[in-house]
């Protein structure tokens, strides 16, 4: 049998399409296994032909591979392989007319399970027998299919109705999302047709596909032939996808009643009964992991997990654990909640604090009880490979007195036996190590009950990845291997922080990872589509390469990317740029400029700080000579204004480079310095080196790292996107490579939309009528102020945004509820998949129910490290539901927008 294999796929120069193939006999076991390259017929077309002997049945297994000469990727299509069943004996020429299989097709998104709460379930599937019906057979994946309906075809021959809508060809449903129907049709010309949508009870296409006629080309004459045309996409007008509306804020805002002080997993039920009132369909959080590391309000920070997989115990609610508390810590307790609830912010210590004293008084007079109950027992049996490092970890670090593994003497290097041997009941610690694990247990029991509760009224939980890890939790201690600890990851300067971030996690040594397909981040995954439909990835960018901080600078803005391709000194000298490390490389200190950075303490800076150079130049002293060094002498002297202002004015000497050498290039190879131009080094070139140095930053920065950067994102995210069946989406703002838009939609991830952060740099704001379908909108994030504090900054930014995004002119200078609800129907009306409003900026529609003062509902401040995450919102969610006019108004925005459920 001759097997053609015919793909469309739209490719570009330097692009090719391979085959790979293997055939498995009846009998059992892969008869042989190739991988060729197909030949190119025009831009949208490649084919191969290949020749099968033998006889009986075979299974063929095969895919497609997109190989890029110009950077090494060889990308498989989605969901491959793919599976045809041959009888070698039935036919002599088997023809595969095939569509590339892309997980950025929309009905992919579709099956998430962001979806599946909110759309219908359909079955039972019938058998296939369209390999009986003719001589052709045409296979649609499509999802989303309203019920009572079912795809069609319909083409330009008698056998697919020559177009009469009452001639449409209906299709059956022989898997999910897999619709199937044969046809006998004439070889001898091109056959055009289309996909439709078939009323079955009106017995006629009720629709059509848009775009143009799919074609099948004119086919050689054969006796005994057969062709199976596999389509991945049914091209649907805008208006007819779904879309859907959310609403976002941490779980730790949530306000009720019940709880202690903070919101609860349990406190996720009434705030999906009030968010399904409105015909919202999901609720989106941030991270939830566990941060205990120093017992304070700096662990209120949510992306810096101290697991992956743990857990914050500051969401159990204690009323509702398998075992009571003594009566007489109740009572406490009671008294307690009332002071706690009574806060405007999150009492972060006193809520732990109260936390960890009542289960451990539960656990303490429960313990026989709690080891040896079922739900102990059973998720211990499940979670056993991350759960006993975490609950190890935490009795070390509360031992020791920090979360620093390295001070934990001979406990300092991770050995999985001695974790173990902690879990013999007859081990002294095995009590500490148990109450740990009791405490995941319960937390994993709430969190899944308040998800089937979501479920049940139609709504999904989008939860929060955090792109790094605490360098001071189990993973590092137990895989250290695993991870840069040298490194700090970041942020380069953006509009909210100008000298850029440094999150201080380590970063990722991707080589190793890549050795087992990134089986960490995959279990990372898996583990948390136990409770998530949707998952946001915090700056998703990191997979492409990752702002990177040397250990001995603190500023986000003394980083550079990795990986990347940094520039050899050979290429800086043949741009005419005169290099000198010391005038290039070293903190740029001279006298005419002293007295601006350090004011009237110049004298005492001299005298302390700084040594002579010669023809007025300044050298930090060594004691001093990184940002680090600086932090750290600053710490010990006392805190004055005097003081801080030295300290700011020697931290901006030291970040005064234009080039940062790279890591082990031993001076032959370097990184311009994010936004140099700003550096009084750059400004005290000559006008000739100003501009040979601008025309290689921008050369870095925005040119000759894309195909580089798009081969690293290939070569991780697909094993992330294959890993859960939850819909991801991606957090890329701030500095995007222009490589980053095609691969998220080559994978189907979503992209983030935020209107005051265009991705263009040729607009102020973006409009989200232009979002593209497979997208988040979304007026603010938890990083950014909220939209009434955004519009008391700057009157004349609001004012622009007023006059182009809604032709208001001279706006009042507090945001009216008027004007928020224009921006609120803006995003709605988005052709964007999901459109996510934090409840502030939803809030602010509605004048007497919004915070009184808008400063108070910011979440984060990224510019300032650390930040104390305390937000709560000042209403009860019961006070919420209660609030008619405001449901009101926001149910019928959500129903006249299309995005209501139903």
């Amino acid at each position: 049998m001759t097997i053609v294999f015919r793909l469309n796929f739209h490719t570009t120069f330097g692009q090719t399409l391979w085959l790979k193939y293997a055939t498995v006999a009846s009998a059992g076991g892969p008869s042989f296994e190739q991988l060729v390259p197909m030949r190119w017929l025009n831009d949208q077309q490649w084919e191969i032909l290949v020749d099968v002997r033998g006889t009986g049945p075979v299974e063929m297994m095969y895919n497609y591979q997109l190989r890029q000469d110009f950077n090494g990727v060889e990308l498989d299509e989605w969901l491959a392989p793919r599976s045809v069943t041959l009888d070698l004996g039935a036919y002599d020429v088997l023809r595969l007319e095939d569509t590339w299989c892309s997980a950025g097709t929309e009905d992919y998104a579709l099956e998430t399970h962001a979806f599946l709460p909110t759309l219908p379930r359909r079955g039972p599937f019938m058998e296939d027998h369209s390999g009986d019906s003719g001589n052709h057979v045409f296979q649609l994946h499509m999802a989303g299919v309203k019920p009572g309906m079912t795809p069609c075809l319909i083409g330009n021959c008698e056998a697919l109705g020559n177009w009469d809508w009452l001639f449409a060809l209906p299709l059956i449903e022989i898997s999910p999302n897999v619709w199937r129907t044969g046809a006998e049709l004439p070889t001898d010309r091109e056959i055009e047709y289309k996909y439709g949508i078939y009323d079955p009870e009106l017995r006629r296409a009720v629709r059509l596909e848009i775009g143009e006629n799919r074609k099948i080309s004119h086919r050689p004459p054969a006796a005994r032939q057969l062709t199976r045309v596999n389509d991945e996409h049914y091209r649907r007008e805008s208006n007819t996808l779904p879309r859907g509306a959310g609403v976002a804020l941490p779980i730790f805002s949530l306000r009720s009643e019940e709880s202690l002080g903070v919101g609860e997993f349990a406190d996720l039920k009434s705030l999906g009964d009030w968010a399904q009132s409105v015909n919202l369909k999901l609720i989106q959080i941030l991270p939830i992991n566990d941060t205990t590391s120093s017992h304070d309000w700096r662990d209120s920070y949510p992306y810096s997990a101290i697991s992956v997989f743990a857990l914050h115990p500051l969401y159990l609610r204690i009323d509702d654990l398998e075992y009571k508390m003594p009566a007489n810590f109740a009572a406490g307790l009671h008294a307690s909640r009332a002071t706690l609830n009574a806060h405007n912010q999150v009492d972060y210590e006193g809520v732990m604090s109260l936390k960890i004293q009542a289960t451990r008084e539960i656990f303490t007079k429960h313990q026989k009880a709690i080891t040896r109950g079922s739900r102990f027992e059973r998720f211990l049996d499940i979670n056993r490979e991350w759960v006993v490092p975490y609950a190890v970890f935490c009795v070390k670090r509360d031992l020791f007195g920090t979360a620093d593994f390295s001070k934990w003497q001979d406990w300092a290097v991770f050995d999985r036996a001695r974790v173990d041997a902690l879990m013999r009941p007859e081990n002294p610690d095995y009590p500490e190590v148990a109450y740990h694990i009791w405490l995941q247990a319960e937390l994993d029991h709430q969190l899944s009950d308040a998800v089937l509760h979501l479920h049940a009224k139609g709504l999904a939980l989008k939860g929060d990845l955090p792109i790094g890890i605490n360098r001071q939790s189990v993973d590092a201690w137990s895989a250290p291997h695993l991870f840069k600890m040298d490194a700090q990851a970041g942020a380069p300067p953006d509009a909210f922080a100008i000298k850029g971030q440094n999150w201080g996690f380590p970063t990722y040594h991707w080589e190793i990872m890549r050795k087992d397909d990134f089986a960490w981040w995959r279990s990372r995954f898996a583990q948390l589509s136990r409770y998530f439909d949707a998952y946001r990835i915090d700056h998703i960018l990191g997979f492409f390469r990752i702002w990177q901080v040397p250990y001995d600078q603190v500023e986000g803005i003394m980083g550079f990317f990795d990986p990347a391709l940094p520039i050899p000194l050979d290429e800086i000298r043949a741009r005419g740029i005169h290099f000198d490390l010391g005038r290039y490389c070293r903190p740029y200190l001279r006298e005419h400029f002293l007295h601006e950075r350090f004011g009237d303490a110049v004298d005492e800076v001299k005298e302390r700080y700084l040594d002579e150079g010669g023809s007025g130049f300044w050298n930090l002293r060594e004691f001093v000579g990184n940002q680090r060094q600086i932090l750290e002498h600053f710490a010990n002297e006392p805190q004055t204004e005097r003081n801080e202002r030295i300290r700011t004015g020697l931290m901006d000497t030291a970040s005064d480079v234009l080039f940062l050498e790279a890591p082990g290039s031993h001076g032959s190879q370097f990184h311009p310095r994010c936004n140099l131009q700003t550096t009084k080094s750059y400004q005290e070139l000559d006008a000739d080196a100003r501009w040979r140095v601008e025309q290689l930053y921008n050369d870095y920065f925005y040119s000759r790292q894309e195909e580089f950067w798009q081969a690293q994102a290939y070569q991780k995210l697909p094993a992330m996107r294959r890993a859960s069946p939850m819909l991801l989406c991606g957090e890329d703002l701030g500095m995007v490579p222009a490589c980053v838009p095609g691969v998220l939609r080559e994978l189907g991830i979503l992209s983030l939309e935020i209107q005051r952060m265009p991705k263009s740099s040729n607009t102020e704001f973006s409009n989200p009528a232009d979002a593209p379908y497979m997208s988040v909108v979304s007026p603010s994030t938890h990083d950014m102020t909220t939209l009434r504090a955004w519009w008391r900054e700057d009157y004349h930014v609001t004012s622009r945004f007023a006059w182009e995004m809604l032709g208001i002119s001279h706006p009042d200078s507090e945001l009216s509820g008027e004007i928020a609800t224009r921006i609120i129907w803006q995003h709605l009306e988005s052709p964007a998949m999901w459109a996510i409003f934090p409840l502030q900026d939803l809030l602010a529609m509605d004048e007497t129910l919004r915070h009184p003062q808008p400063e108070f509902e910011r979440i984060n401040v990224p510019a300032i490290m650390p930040y104390y995450w305390r937000y709560r919102k000042h209403l009860t969610t019961d006070q919420l539901i209660a609030s008619d006019a405001f449901n009101g108004k926001l149910r019928e925005l959500i129903q006249a927008s299309g995005r209501a459920r139903g």
